[in-house]
C-alpha cells in the first residue's frame, strides 16, 4: 500500500487548489472526491465572483484570505488557461440607512486592504451600468473584483496537479478515518489509503470527517442558494457585478455577468438539514426575480432558461468565519472548513495557508525541479478565427462536427473533455467542460450525442452513462434487439 504525503479529502475548488500548490514540492499528494466528478457541490453551484474583500469583518480570516485570493487569480489564470474577468463590482443604496450602511462596507473594505474603493452617485456608477435602477441613490465601487467560472477553475487546478503528479480519485468517498504507527488509515470504497498527514477539505461534509478523525465540535450547517440562469439573448449585457445592501446571512440577490456570456441572478438563502438537499422551488424563483429587477428593472421571468441551487458550508460558533487550522489532538490533520462566501475568491490564498500548516506540522516541502506550472485550455472552436477553425478541422474531422448547436460545441472538443487528465465521465461533466447542454434548449438536441460520445470514449453501453450522480442512467436499455445484420 503506497503511503502519501498528504491526502485532501475533498475536490472542489479548495481542495483543488490545495493539490495543485502542493503538486510543485516532492511529495506524494493523493486528492479523494466522492463523487463521480471534482466540484459536484459547493463549487459548481454558485455565482463565480471574485469578491473584492470588502464585506468581510475585519480581522477575521475571510477578510484576510479574500484580499490575498483575490489578487492571485489574474496570474492563475494566466498560468492556467482559465477565463477571469476584471469587472468590478457596485454594491447599490436606495435610502439614506443605505448610505449608512454603504459607507460602513467602504471603511472596513479600507481597512482590509481593498484597493481602488469609491463612493459614487447615480450619475457616476450609471457611466459603469447604464441600465441601473433610477431609483438607486448611492453605490460603493469596488474596481478589482471579478468573475470566474467556479467549476472551469478547480478542473484547471486538478488537471495541473495531476500533470505535476497528484494522484486523483472520484467516486471515492472516505468511509472511516483511523490511525496506525502515527499514520492516517482513510477507509473508501477503493481501498484504504494511508497519509502522513490529511487536509479536509470536504465542504458541507467536513463535519462528518473531521468526526471520523476523532473532532466532535466542528459542526457543519447547509445553506442553500437558488440560481437563476439567463438567456445569451437577453437584450442588454451587463459590465459589472451587481448587489444590494446585504440581507441577514447573505449577501442578497446579486445580478451577476458570467465569463460564458450568460447573466445570473443570485442567490436565495435558506438553511436545509438535508445536505444532499438541492431542491428549487416556486418561491426562490419569484424571490430572485423580484430581486434582480430592483437592481436592473429589465430582468424578467420570460428569459430565464434554467434554475438550479447550491449548498453553503456554514460552521456554527466561528462568527460566520472560515474555519482553517490544525485539530489539537490530532497531529498532521487540517480542516479547510466552513468556506462559504467569498470561498472562490479566497481560495488561493487559504490553499496557500493551508500548504504553511502542512509545513508547521512538519512536512517536508522541497521544490519540484520539473514542476510545470502552465495548463493549455482545451480547444473552443466557437472562439477561433475561420482560417484557425478551417486548418483545426484539416488536423481532425471531428472539429467540424457541431454536436451542440446553441454553444457551437463540436464532437473533437467533447472528446478531449474526456480524454482529459482529469476526464468527463457522466452528460454533466461533459456539459460543464464544454458547455454542451447549456444554451437555450438545455440539451434537447444534443444530450443523445453527447451520451453517444461518452459511451464510445469509455468503452460503456449507453444504459451505463449517468447523468451526474451514481445510478443516474439516462438510457434503460433498448428497445429492441439489434439482429446480426444490424437492421
Amino acid at each position: 500500500m503506497a503511503v502519501y504525503d498528504v491526502v485532501i479529502i475533498g475536490g472542489g475548488i479548495v481542495g483543488t487548489a490545495v493539490a495543485r500548490q502542493l503538486s510543485s514540492f516532492r511529495l506524494m499528494v493523493a486528492l479523494l472526491e466522492a463523487y463521480p466528478d471534482i466540484s459536484c457541490g459547493t463549487t459548481k453551484a454558485n455565482g463565480g465572483v471574485v469578491h473584492s474583500g470588502y464585506s468581510a469583518k475585519h480581522g477575521t480570516l475571510k477578510a484576510k484570505l479574500n484580499v490575498l485570493g483575490n489578487r492571485a487569480y489574474p496570474r492563475l489564470a494566466s498560468e492556467l488557461g482559465f477565463k477571469y474577468v476584471n469587472t468590478g463590482s457596485l454594491v447599490v443604496g436606495f435610502d439614506g440607512s443605505d448610505a449608512d450602511y454603504i459607507k460602513h462596507l467602504y471603511d472596513n473594505g479600507l481597512a482590509n486592504g481593498v484597493a481602488g474603493l469609491a463612493l459614487l452617485n447615480l450619475e457616476q456608477a450609471r457611466t459603469i451600468e447604464p441600465r441601473l435602477n433610477p431609483e438607486a441613490k448611492i453605490f460603493l465601487y469596488a474596481p478589482t473584483a471579478g468573475i470566474v467560472d467556479p467549476f472551469e477553475v478547480a478542473l484547471a487546478q486538478a488537471e495541473n496537479a495531476a500533470a505535476n503528479g497528484v494522484a486523483v480519485y472520484r467516486n471515492c468517498a472516505v468511509t472511516g478515518i483511523g490511525r496506525a504507527a502515527g499514520e492516517f488509515i482513510l477507509q473508501t470504497g477503493q481501498g484504504d489509503f494511508t497519509a502522513r498527514t490529511v487536509v479536509n477539505a470536504a465542504g458541507v461534509y467536513a463535519d462528518a470527517v473531521a468526526s471520523m478523525a476523532g473532532q466532535k465540535d466542528l459542526n457543519i450547517k447547509a445553506r442553500l442558494g437558488e440560481v437563476l440562469v439567463l438567456d445569451k439573448e437577453l437584450g442588454f449585457s451587463l459590465n459589472t457585478v451587481l448587489f444590494p445592501l446585504p440581507s441577514g446571512p447573505s449577501k442578497g440577490i446579486v445580478v451577476i455577468p458570467t465569463v460564458s456570456g450568460n447573466t445570473l441572478v443570485s442567490a436565495t438563502a435558506r438553511l436545509v438539514e438535508d445536505k444532499e438537499d438541492v431542491a428549487t422551488t416556486r418561491v426562490g424563483v419569484q424571490e430572485l426575480i423580484a430581486g434582480g429587477r430592483r437592481l436592473i428593472p429589465e430582468i424578467g421571468a420570460h428569459k430565464v432558461i434554467r434554475e438550479f441551487s447550491g449548498l453553503r458550508a456554514v460552521a456554527e460558533g466561528t462568527g460566520d468565519d472560515f474555519v482553517v487550522g490544525p485539530v489539537p489532538g490530532l497531529p498532521g490533520f487540517i480542516n479547510a472548513a466552513g468556506i462559504q462566501s467569498p470561498g472562490i475568491a479566497s481560495a488561493p490564498a487559504i490553499a496557500g495557508m493551508v500548504v504553511g500548516l502542512l509545513a508547521d506540522q512538519g512536512l517536508d516541502l522541497q521544490d519540484k525541479p520539473d514542476f510545470n506550472p502552465y495548463r493549455q485550455a482545451p480547444v473552443s472552436c466557437s472562439k477561433l478565427t475561420d482560417a484557425e477553425r478551417d486548418e483545426l478541422i484539416r488536423s481532425n474531422p471531428a472539429y467540424g462536427q457541431v454536436v451542440c448547436r446553441c454553444e457551437g460545441v463540436t464532437a473533437g472538443e467533447i472528446a478531449d473533455a474526456i480524454r482529459g487528465p482529469v476526464g468527463a465521465t457522466t452528460i454533466d461533466g461533459v456539459k460543464r467542460r464544454t458547455r454542451a447542454g447549456m444554451g437555450r434548449c438545455q440539451g434537447g438536441f444534443c444530450q443523445p450525442r453527447v451520451l453517444a460520445i461518452l459511451a464510445r470514449e469509455l468503452g460503456r453501453d449507453p444504459w451505463d452513462i449517468w447523468l451526474e450522480y451514481q445510478d443516474s442512467a439516462v438510457v434503460n436499455g433498448l428497445l429492441k434487439e439489434v439482429r446480426s445484420d444490424g437492421k
